[in-house]
């Protein structure tokens, strides 16, 4: 609930010391006894930074450069960071610090675990966010003095090093309508963004905004607020908003209800049936993705899934409520759909889905009890989960090796260059502290600690199929193609064992903005291949021998497909994807 709780007086130890840490680690391991067992085989976890400074509430992987922009709120007292230059932020109005010297963003290198602090003058508290056509970091809305403010990263300011170097985040003349907060932006094809949504802003609007813009009600934002099942709020913030191919309508879903929305022209074109089962929507929130779209059927089928979420328990036990084990799916471009649901092999609430290169989705993140707020949390969930679109029903998850670090409420996921997932923050604390307590809301509720170390998991692909991971070569990073040209793709890979026989996937991902359990922006395209060419020239590398390829891709025509903007390009060899993405940039 962010700031929605009560203000409660600065007056929360903060102990730093490294018996107090080593506590939390342990307290941490004893608990691990208590996971669903799996093999050992199934993915591989590293540490990226023990201590980036600060708690990730939000996060982005920027184009090119592939490091990780990270940000908290502004408004709750002192992070773990502060500028090496002395800066400070001087605003009388701060609930703590009117002169505040701390860190309250940074941007993180995820193979080195170097970060540089970002300076920011407003408070992004539970705000949104998209990365624009042209590849800068677009950021709106949070909490107080931040939930009008319109903020840009620009792509020049996306390096690491030098560490002291000042190249921050820039606030315009240009505000929203409204204060938003908890709202979700989607880029569309025109280049700009819609926020849709907030608490207490049942409307959408649009940024960059036109001179006579205003924000514009929507009635479905209304109709699906639920103020009967959860006691802290409407269960319809931070919505779920997915851009639809062909068309180019978005769907909405929030709480327990969806529609096909032509936002040009304020219509509802459908309504769907109600999802089964509990609400999913902050503060019960699961998460959501739209599966990837396929070139074979031109990218007619959209279909979306939805995972988990609270079961909105009343009173002041709501920490131990088992979460939702349930997830819908369901054909949004299809006449008279409904939902088909499945269970996962946990129960969770507060998860971050994610889509894999491979065109699986990984499920990580959130609790098996409690809801989104401070000290909601009692029990984490530290195995992702990993689920197979393809396969059968009944056969889709798969347990994955966890974790012995939980990321709960206000924890972020986001998918690295290098095919991994990248998973950061979790603070179910109003402020920074570090002690695990056994207290519940209300009315301090500190149930886990603050957590500013960052990890990487790297899902187990097809790791058992021969042929390892390609290696792209041309073209050059973060290059320039043209919706509906002909992209030569040039990558080496292993020679595979005969009489194996080799499958390729071409796929395209966006870099979303991850928040509160969903992934703002997240779009998945597969691409055709036109030709595969194994060219002379092979050569052996470490006693392996490889091949030197190139590859034709057909690049989509349609805008509501591929929005302008910058991807992640991939080649995936035998359920393998290459070691590393290859940036691209889609133009009209």
């Amino acid at each position: 609930m962010c700031a929605m709780e009560n203000e409660w007086k600065w007056s929360l130890e903060r102990r730093w010391s490294v018996g107090m840490l080593m506590a939390v680690v342990v307290a941490v391991q004893a608990m691990v006894g208590n996971v669903v067992q799996v093999a050992a085989a199934q993915g591989v976890w590293r540490v990226v930074s023990k201590n980036v400074g600060i708690t990730a509430m939000h996060a982005a992987v920027t184009p090119v450069t592939g490091n990780v922009v990270l940000l908290h709120q502004s408004n709750n007292g002192p992070s773990n960071m502060t500028f090496p230059d002395g800066r400070c932020k001087l605003y009388p109005n701060d609930r703590f610090l009117p002169v505040d010297c701390y860190v309250h963003s940074v941007i993180l290198d995820p193979n080195s675990g170097v970060v540089r602090p970002l300076f920011i003058q407003t408070d992004t508290q539970c705000s949104s966010g998209q990365f624009l056509a042209d590849g800068q970091l677009g950021q709106t809305g949070g909490d107080r003095e931040g939930a009008q403010v319109i903020r840009n990263l620009a792509r020049n300011c996306f390096f690491v090093t030098p560490t002291n170097t000042i190249c921050d985040w820039v606030e315009g003349a240009q505000k929203l309508n409204v204060g938003r907060w908890y709202a979700t932006n989607q880029l569309l094809p025109d280049g700009r963004q819609i926020i849709v949504g907030g608490r207490g802003q049942p409307s959408y609007e649009y940024s960059p905004p036109s001179a006579n813009s205003k924000a514009i009600p929507m009635d479905f934002l209304k109709t699906s607020a639920d103020v009967t099942t959860s006691a802290t709020d409407t269960n319809n913030i931070y919505p779920y908003v997915h851009l639809l191919p062909t068309t180019g309508y978005l769907y909405i879903f929030a709480n327990r209800d969806s529609i096909i929305f032509d936002y040009i022209n304020n219509v509802v074109i459908r309504k769907f049936p109600k999802i089964p089962g509990n609400p999913r929507n902050y503060p019960s929130a699961g998460s959501s993705v739209m599966l990837p779209l396929k070139w074979q059927d031109n990218f007619q089928t959209a279909e979306v899934l939805v995972c988990g979420g609270a079961t909105s328990m009343l009173g002041n036990q709501q920490p131990q409520a088992l979460c939702s084990v349930t997830c819908g799916r369901i054909q949004v471009t299809t006449a008279n759909s409904k939902w088909k649901m499945e269970s996962m092999p946990i129960p969770r609430c507060m998860g971050d889905m994610i889509l894999l290169p491979d065109m699986n989705v990984l499920i990580i993140n959130g609790a098996k009890r409690g809801l989104q707020g401070w000290g909601m949390q009692s029990e984490p969930t530290l195995n992702p989960v990993l689920y197979a679109p393809k396969k059968t029903a009944g056969q889709r998850f798969s347990v994955m090796a966890g974790t012995v670090t939980p990321r709960v409420y206000h924890s972020t996921a986001n998918l690295l260059t290098d095919g991994s997932v990248m998973v950061a923050g979790s603070n179910t604390n109003e402020f920074y502290t570090f002690i695990k307590t056994n207290k519940w809301w209300p009315p301090v509720g500190r149930w886990w600690p603050t957590e500013l170390s960052v990890e990487a998991f790297t899902p187990p692909y097809a790791q058992t199929v021969a042929g390892g991971r390609p290696r792209m070569l041309s073209p050059a990073n973060g290059s320039v193609v043209k919706l509906s040209s002909v992209l030569q793709l040039g990558f080496w890979d292993d020679i595979s064992p005969k009489p194996a026989t080799d499958t390729f996937l071409f796929t395209l991902s966006s870099p979303p903005f991850s928040t509160h359990s969903f992934s703002q922006g997240q779009r998945l395209v597969s691409i055709k291949s036109l030709s595969i060419t194994t060219l002379p020239g092979g050569r052996v590398e470490n006693g392996v021998s490889k091949n030197l390829r190139t590859a034709n891709l057909q690049i989509p025509a349609d805008v509501t497909v591929l929005p302008p903007a910058y991807y992640m390009l991939w080649v995936v060899k035998n359920g393998n994807p290459s070691k590393s993405c290859l940036w691209i940039q889609i133009t009209k």
